[in-house]
């Protein structure tokens, strides 16, 4: 599984991601879900992005803020307000 480069961005005002290996991912802290397939979940934290990949992704609710992610996690990606997040692969081939 690849992490962001950026790991301390993530732990800003209360903010927390908590990985259990690649299967679940809990992150306190979610200010809404901005997108969300089998393949990509994506969701406001902090002052920024954080996008999850990986296949047969589901999303679960604990708490308002909270939120759990499932499946298999390939990669965990970050992009700061201002910051663009990286191109997926399945992006780059779409027209």
């Amino acid at each position: 599984m690849k992490l962001p480069e950026k790991p301390v961005l993530l732990a800003q005002s209360g903010e927390k991601l908590e990985l259990a290996g690649n299967r679940e991912a809990t992150v306190d802290g979610c200010g809404g879900v901005l997108e969300y397939t089998e393949e990509a979940v994506r969701i406001r934290y902090g002052r920024g992005v954080l996008r999850f990949l990986g296949r047969g992704l589901t999303l679960h609710s604990l708490a308002v803020k909270t939120l759990v992610v499932t499946g298999y996690i390939t990669e965990i990606d970050y992009a700061a307000r201002g910051e663009m997040l990286p191109v997926r692969e399945a992006e780059k081939e779409e027209p």
